[in-house]
């Protein structure tokens, strides 16, 4: 088969399977629901507003499970996978680095101090769940910023990969710091346990009025990123190559680099850290399109990194009952043992042999 003919039959397949992803993974979940029984409520309720749930076809409960809780819930972890995965694929090529992902600019980290304030420091703004999210952006953006500014100052006023993943692990480790130090001042056993909780990562917050915002940042940066595709395959090419070509590298990297921090951050300070999305997905899409062209890797990325939160959250919260499985150690024990597989099969790190 023909490369574009190869591509073109991918796209159709990872658009179908987000559809069908959709509409399964809500009928997955501690109470058991059909396939069906998914299908029709959501159908009843899309297209003709409730009328026979309220004629008593469907148990209201149903409905509820359904439409209330598991289905904003699939929304927005398609919006996590996608966000988390083209992200990863813009940074990969911003930073000439095959093993980036978007956490490298500090923003998992500075969420997470974020949220820690929030959680164990008595402060009088906002009240629970949005107090959280509200800091743990904040947080986010601001490591985003430090990592930014100390990388310019490092770079001699250029933003430079290098120095730009320097400052992103020097940020990292500031702000670690920062968290693990308000859990042992801490004195609330309920808070501490709040802040690992948090830290490891679950979309179970996830309410219909949390979503407009995070959905929107993610449909704007897929949507920038995919239109940028060619820009992204200069950047590949080196800074000078690229500035050859006509690419204002610096202006177009610190874009960039602001989009994936606010992308980012609209997510993590939700959902907490999940990891190996924004690494793994976008090594996935390049090994089955058989391509580095960013024109087909990102849209392909968010695609299928939607795709596979999706299943990924369906199994965290199914496979234990009623106990949850944070969602962030589920997406480690799938992501981390296939990056070592593509770390060994790719030779990153070192010579590959011939």
């Amino acid at each position: 088969m023909k490369q574009k003919a190869w591509h073109t039959f991918l796209f159709i397949f990872l658009s179908v399977l987000l559809i069908f992803s959709v509409i399964y993974t809500v009928s997955i979940g501690a109470t058991e629901l059909t396939f069906g029984d998914a299908y029709s409520v959501i159908l009843d309720k899309m297209f003709y507003g409730g009328a026979r749930i309220e004629a008593g076809e469907f148990p209201k409960s149903m409905y509820k499970i359904v439409w209330q809780i598991r289905l904003p819930r699939t929304l927005f972890a398609l919006c996590v996978g996608a966000g988390l995965a083209v992200c990863g694929a813009a940074m990969q090529s911003l930073v000439l680095n095959p093993i980036a992902d978007p956490y490298v600019l500090g923003v998992s980290s500075g969420a997470s101090a974020g949220a820690a304030i929030a959680l164990l420091a008595p402060i009088a703004f906002l009240e629970g769940q949005r107090q959280t999210t509200a800091f743990a952006f904040i947080g986010a953006l601001t490591a985003a910023f430090v990592v930014y500014f100390l990388a310019k100052r490092a770079g001699g006023g250029k933003l430079q990969p290098v120095t730009l993943l320097l400052a992103g692990t020097a940020v990292n480790a500031v702000m670690s710091a920062i968290t693990s130090y308000l859990v042992f001042k801490a004195r609330s056993p309920e808070g501490i346990a709040a802040v690992y909780n948090w830290q490891m990562g679950a979309i179970s917050a996830a309410q219909w009025k949390t979503l407009a915002i995070p959905a929107g940042f993610v449909l704007a940066g897929a949507v920038v990123f995919s239109c940028m595709g060619s820009r992204f395959n200069m950047m590949m090419m080196g800074d000078e190559d690229a500035a050859a070509m006509g690419l204002r590298v610096r202006l177009f990297r610190s874009v960039m680099f602001i989009v994936v921090s606010v992308v980012v951050a609209s997510l993590v300070s939700i959902t907490g850290i999940i990891g190996f999305v924004g690494l793994v997905v976008p090594h996935v899409v390049r090994l089955f399109s058989r391509t580095s062209d960013n024109r087909i890797v990102m849209p392909m990325s968010a695609l299928f990194g939607a795709s596979y939160i999706m299943w990924a959250d369906a199994y965290a919260r199914s496979v234990h009952g009623a106990a949850e499985l944070p969602l962030g150690i589920v997406t480690a024990f799938i992501g981390a043992p296939f990056f070592m597989f593509l770390m060994i099969k790719n030779g990153y790190g070192g010579s590959k042999k011939k």
